[in-house]
């Protein structure tokens, strides 16, 4: 297990990565943080077989009258109404 400084793991962080995936302990110290070691994680990357999330919202539609403002045509359900209103 190789020791490395915080200041050269700063600049050199890609390269450490890159040995820590080839199976390379590699420990980074700092006085003040104490010591951290750099291990791959297994299966950890992108899932190119998971499934997608596409725009599931319809295409937006214009109404082919306008309305009057203020006015809906769309009915509530009754039992989503406060009893106070009915």
């Amino acid at each position: 297990m190789e020791d490395v400084d915080l200041r050269h793991a700063e600049e050199h962080l890609e390269e450490l990565i890159g040995r820590a995936r080839r199976g390379e302990d590699v420990r980074i110290s700092d006085a003040e943080g104490g010591a951290v070691r750099l291990t791959p994680v297994l299966g950890a990357g992108p899932d190119l077989t998971a499934a997608r999330v596409t725009d599931t919202m319809p295409p937006f539609v214009p109404l082919k009258e306008p309305g009057k403002p203020g006015v809906s045509k769309v009915q509530s359900p009754r039992h989503l109404l406060a009893s106070s209103i009915l």
